[in-house]
């Protein structure tokens, strides 16, 4: 008997769980919709035939990388006046960067 009240608890509080769940999703669609749809007022209207971005040709894409290179080599010579833990920071700091700015570009 006790395991039976035990199981009917556990049902009644994931009926409970869900029921929030299902209302907090709820509350922050309707309010990102809401917020999606309005505009301030004297605000121009929303461009509803939004276009893609066009894609970068070879000879930009290959202009970026090589603008993201130098940029590396430039970060990486300015740690060059440094010494010990501001130097090594500042290498992986100049990495991290190159790293992103590739990544950000694979993206376009």
């Amino acid at each position: 008997m006790l395991n039976s009240a035990y199981s009917n608890l556990q049902e009644i509080d994931m009926k409970f769980i869900h029921t929030i769940i299902l209302a907090a999703a709820y509350a922050t669609s309707a309010g990102a919709f809401a917020a999606a749809h309005t505009a301030a007022p004297g605000a121009a209207p929303m461009a509803t035939d939004a276009k893609p971005a066009m894609k970068m040709t070879y000879a930009e894409r290959s202009a970026a990388k090589k603008q993201i290179d130098a940029d590396e080599k430039t970060a990486k010579a300015a740690c060059k006046k440094m010494t010990g833990a501001e130097k090594s920071a500042c290498k992986k700091d100049a990495e991290a960067k190159e790293k992103m700015a590739k990544a950000e570009l694979k993206a376009k």
